[in-house]
């Protein structure tokens, strides 16, 4: 049975939903993510059915994850700025827009 979007953020909702929360927010980041590919899709569907992660699986996967958030810490302020991090400085500011006065005309009555 499929969900409708407004069950889901139902569940979302509940109090013991963080994991739920964790793993929408990583899945919608990887399927943003043109390098998350159809075999990586396809692993994944297949742990949702299985049920289960296999330890050895579970324990390469903390590896990697843990390779990948010390490449984050590794990054020079130049680095995280050339990658477009709004959070390696200051916010950009916006420039307001440039307004033109236009004239109207005046029709008498």
């Amino acid at each position: 049975m499929a969900l409708s979007t407004q069950e889901m953020l139902l569940a979302l909702r509940a109090p013991n939903a963080h994991w739920l929360a964790a793993l929408v927010s990583a899945l919608d980041e990887a399927l943003k993510d043109p390098d998350f590919g159809p075999e990586q899709r396809a692993l994944l569907q297949q742990l949702l059915a299985a049920g289960i992660v296999p330890g050895s699986l579970a324990r390469a996967a903390e590896l990697r994850f843990a390779r990948f958030e010390d490449s984050f810490a590794n990054l020079t302020p130049g680095d995280a700025a050339a990658d477009g991090d709004l959070l390696a400085g200051s916010a950009p500011t916006p420039q307001r827009p440039k307004l033109t006065l236009v004239g109207t005309k005046h029709f008498a009555a």
